[in-house]
């Protein structure tokens, strides 16, 4: 692996040449890239329903399950996961699923969702993780989310057998007490010639001594278990294939008497148990599975599946199952972690950072994404530092601390071997991990962002380094992303500073920055799964929190049309800068689509701090379509609007660099495009040069 650093080149301009915005930008506020090449202003945010939430919002996430049949929006505020139920003007379009979950400001990582086999995952890292297929009933009229897997194991059983009688003299009463019924359960010698003739002889007896352990294990709707129950044991003692004697009491005296050849057979000395106190599971469970060994004084101690019983309900279970019969060998499984990060992995899914092992990363059995095995895990950090983030790309899943990134491979099942892929190059905020639609992972580092392709990781935001600096470090884990594919942009939303919360918006479409201000909190983004592709936002803004689309405008609502900022970079004629020359004059390109107002500050030599010249242009919107509902079919006419051209006179003398920026605020209803720039200026130590009079 390898590890480049993307080198900013210092844009050179010549009189007469046009060029293209994404050219020399430096600073792009709420403008956007267009398919054509243009700058736009940014539509949106917008309300997505009218539904608000008193308390903060803290998730977002939206699927379509059971093959796209259903439909499902997740929202968290406060305590709460809420679903919506479908639009409504009126009344509530959001229910209450489960509640009672953590709340709290100084939470560290955003909560996470991710889909494994079709159900949706949800972590907060403080709480049980919840499952959901939208589905789940819990004798309420709508559905609610179940925790994932089990945290804790059944109490142990207990297992009733026969005992010796008090008062029994003779091998025969042996196992005649307690709870003692034929069955056939018992282990039977192959030595016949311990068979003893005698009545007062206690040679060992055709069925052996025998004990055999009992556990139980909880199973929920999608088929996770749960670890299993401390063990309980029953014995039976060594007996006589057949009795030959038998004691006759009488009131004077007893009588042994001889029974002869017959008088017992092996499914007589045979046993079985009964077990009782089978634990009731929590919600959630539709069965239990009782789990019971062979004879572990004559075979192995292996755990098989004796029953499973199909219910919540029933407490007791007879067993008289021979050993042969005994089902396939259980598994045993870990109570499933508390844990911060996640991604789907395998069929399963990789959990990581867990309450009890921040630096352990485990993976639960393909299609069970809450099922454990105790030997599936690996530290992918050889000194077990905190694991911030796991994703999959390429086919391999990567593990990620504040420092380094992992590659983990599973060399045999159950054998995992972690390989570095960088060195000092981290990542801090999980939420921030995106793959990309040309073919790139992006995440925050503690540095700035980083994109890997499979091979090499990049350093990709000197672009906006120094407002990077800007940032609440202290709260960067906060951030959240998501990639937009209408727009083909990663988005990535991170807090400034005074903010705690993810507030200030970065895009980038693999080639350049740009950015975002909407005076809005934004804890959690998604993108829709439908064909509309909305990027969702858990937005707060001035006692509004609800759900917004980023990218979607409504002429009604308060910050739907936001300013925006064009800022270059400083411009030289030489790649040295020692050239000293004279800027005259800015030709800015529009397409005929706003009648805005634009302001043109120009600074020099680059400082920022002092505004050397402005202006304002007035645009033109003579081309615009007219809106569509008043369109006439087979009148109105929908076309491209033409480009023309703004001239703003600088009239800087004897420069070695320029900036310029273009500020305003489209119309209602309008959207602003700018098209390309052009240039007139003359090198100054040229005879006679002057600032160009236009």
């Amino acid at each position: 692996m390898s590890y480049t650093r993307k080198v900013l080149v210092v844009p050179l301009v010549e009189s007469g040449k046009t060029y293209a915005p994404d050219e020399f930008a430096f600073q792009v506020l709420n403008l956007q890239r267009t398919s054509d090449g243009t700058l736009a202003a940014v539509r949106g945010p917008c309300s997505y329903t009218p539904y608000t939430w008193t308390s903060s919002m803290y998730g977002v996430y939206h699927a379509m399950l059971d093959q796209g049949m259903r439909d499902v929006l997740l929202v968290r505020s406060g305590d709460t996961l809420y679903e919506q139920t479908g639009y409504s003007l009126t009344g509530d379009a959001f229910n209450n699923i489960h509640g009672d979950l953590t709340e709290t400001a100084s939470y560290k990582y955003p909560d996470q969702f991710c889909e494994v086999g079709g159900r949706i995952i949800w972590t907060n890292g403080i709480d049980s993780a919840l499952i959901y297929d939208g589905y789940i009933k819990n004798n309420v009229p709508f559905a609610r989310l179940m925790t994932l897997g089990h945290d804790r194991a059944p109490n142990a059983p207990t297992v009733l057998g026969p005992s010796s009688s008090p008062s029994g003299n003779f091998q025969r009463s042996v196992n005649d007490f307690g709870y003692s019924h034929p069955g056939n359960i018992g282990t039977i010698s192959s030595d016949l010639t311990a068979i003893s003739d005698a009545a007062s002889d206690s040679t060992i007896g055709m069925m052996l001594e025998g004990n055999w352990n009992y556990a139980v294990q909880f199973e929920d709707a999608f088929g996770n278990l749960s670890p299993w129950s401390a063990m309980s044991s029953v014995r039976v003692l060594q007996e006589q294939t057949k009795t030959k004697f038998f004691k006759e009491r009488t009131i004077f005296a007893d009588t042994y008497k001889d029974l002869g050849d017959s008088s017992v057979t092996y499914s007589d000395l045979q046993r079985q148990f009964w077990i009782e106190g089978i634990t009731v599971g929590p919600n959630g469970t539709v069965a239990r599975r009782i789990l019971r060994s062979a004879d572990t004084m004559h075979r192995n101690y292996d755990m098989r599946l004796l029953a499973r019983i199909p219910d919540n309900v029933t407490t007791c279970w007879p067993d008289e199952t021979a050993d042969a019969l005994l089902g396939p060998v259980g598994q045993n499984y870990l109570p499933t972690p508390t844990f911060k990060v996640m991604t789907p992995f395998g069929g399963g899914l990789a959990i990581g950072n867990t309450l009890a092992n921040p630096g352990i990363v485990h993976f639960s059995d393909p299609g069970f994404p809450g099922s454990f095995r105790p030997e599936r895990f690996i530290f992918p950090d050889p000194n077990g530092h905190e694991v911030t983030g796991l994703a999959v790309f390429d086919g391999r899943l990567l593990a990620f601390t504040t420092s380094n990134v992992y590659a983990i491979t599973e060399n045999e099942p159950g054998v995992y071997q972690s390989i570095p892929v960088t060195n000092g190059i981290g990542c801090v905020a999980p939420s921030s991990i995106v793959s990309t639609g040309w073919g790139e992972l992006v995440w925050l580092g503690r540095d700035g962002f980083y994109s890997y392709n499979g091979e090499n990781v990049q350093y990709i935001s000197d672009a906006i380094e120094d407002r990077l600096r800007l940032s609440n470090t202290a709260k960067l884990s906060r951030s959240v992303a998501v990639y937009n594919p209408t727009m083909r942009e990663y988005v990535c939303a991170l807090p400034l500073p005074g903010s705690n919360i993810p507030n200030y918006i970065f895009t980038y479409d693999g080639i350049g920055w740009r950015e975002q201000n909407h005076d809005r909190s934004y804890r959690s983004l998604c993108v829709t799964r439908d064909d509309r592709k909305y990027v969702l936002a858990a937005s707060e803004y001035v006692n509004e929190n609800n759900v917004v689309v980023l990218d979607h405008e409504t002429r009604d609502y308060p910050s739907s049309i936001v300013s925006f900022r064009y800022r270059s970079r400083f411009l030289k004629i030489d790649g040295s800068g020692l050239t000293r020359f004279n800027a005259a004059t800015i030709y800015v390109g529009f397409l005929e689509s706003s009648s805005a107002k634009i302001t043109v500050n120009a600074y020099r030599n680059g400082r920022l701090d002092e505004v050397i010249a402005t202006g304002e242009l007035t645009l033109m919107a003579d081309d615009r379509p007219g809106p569509y509902s008043t369109s006439v079919i087979g009148t109105a006419k929908a076309l491209s609007p033409r480009l023309f051209w703004r001239r703003f006179d600088m009239h800087l003398r004897s420069v070695d660099s320029f900036s310029f920026e273009l500020v305003g605020q489209p119309a209602d209803g309008e959207y602003l495009h700018i098209a390309a720039f052009a240039f007139d200026g003359v090198v100054a130590s040229e005879r006679g040069a002057r600032i160009m009079k236009g």
